[in-house]
């Protein structure tokens, strides 16, 4: 069996662990927890009052109110929820590209999806993966018991990177499959028409969901470093070109920039969280980084 054990990453969980993941909009859970809930119950934190009907418990009566108006008026109290978080990692053939000394694209997505996971349990929410290429390989569905980590990080492990890309197709596939609102974090290099996946995104967005996208790029994808005359294979496809990289570095920084920048502005148009990780940043600090910036921003 692969070892799943890897995944138990000490040092980088404890980093992780002291942050939260909470989502930025109402979603809907079974127990207390850390997120808004689209309902009304008895927490601290006043929301709202709605006229008293018969029923109503009196105790809720906010008699204030009453001496002012001469009418019943109930409190209403913003309810906390936990939550079921879905993390979508990308399994296609463009994830197995490293630079040979680094983790691959899938092995650090891995460790972002573990630790994910990690985080999610260990603050009593649930955790659910898809793994995905041109269609769903395998869906676990959100679960928040004591032994769903073992499950994710062993089907991790057992993971191998696999057809081609078709990622935009997929999120609208997943859109219909996940089940109440929640948070869904998307980790992949997103090598997919921008388009697609920004529409995909959005479906996704229109069902309430909380999206985070996490773009996991190797350094010399956004570089393109290399000196001497160069065989570049498509990772997705049989093709492959012999050039001069000094010729082509210019016009592929273009194209490079006008892409990440089509799917930041494809993100942010739909209020999607976007963070580009480079597998040359440790996965707990940019994760743990992330998360203390989302945090400070949902406070201000």
């Amino acid at each position: 069996m692969p070892d799943a054990d890897r995944y138990l990453d000490p040092p980088g969980l404890a980093l992780v662990a002291r942050m939260e993941l909470v989502a930025r909009q109402a979603v809907e859970g079974f127990l207390s927890g850390l997120h808004p809930s689209p309902y009304f119950g008895s927490s601290v934190e006043y929301a709202d009052h709605r006229p008293y009907t018969l029923g109503d418990d009196p105790r809720s009566i906010d008699w204030k109110l009453l001496a002012k108006t001469d009418k019943p008026y109930v409190k209403l109290f913003a309810e906390q929820t936990n939550c079921r978080c879905t993390v979508v990692l990308d399994v296609s053939k463009s994830m197995a590209f490293t630079d040979g000394e680094r983790q691959s694209k899938l092995e650090y997505g891995s460790y972002l999806t573990a630790a994910l996971a990690y985080l999610l349990l260990r603050q009593n929410d649930a955790a659910g993966l898809a793994l995905v290429d041109n269609g769903i390989r395998r869906h676990i569905p959100a679960r928040s018991t004591a032994t769903h980590f073992r499950a994710i990080t062993q089907t991790l492990a057992e993971t191998e990177p696999n057809n081609d890309t078709g990622l935009g197709d997929v999120l609208h596939e997943l859109a219909g499959r996940i089940g109440p609102r929640g948070i869904v974090v998307v980790v992949s290099d997103l090598i997919d028409d921008p388009d697609k996946i920004t529409h995909g995104l959005g479906h996704l967005r229109h069902k309430r969901h909380d999206v985070i996208v996490m773009h996991v790029m190797d350094p010399d994808e956004l570089s393109f470093p290399y000196e001497r005359l160069t065989r570049f294979r498509d990772m997705e496809g049989a093709g492959s070109l012999i050039a001069n990289p000094r010729r082509l570095r210019a016009q592929y920084m273009d194209r490079m920039n006008d892409w990440l920048d089509r799917l930041r502005r494809g993100c942010h148009e739909r209020h999607v969280s976007y963070e580009l990780a480079r597998t040359d940043t440790p996965y707990a600090q940019l994760l743990s980084a992330f998360l203390e910036r989302r945090s400070a921003t949902k406070a201000g």
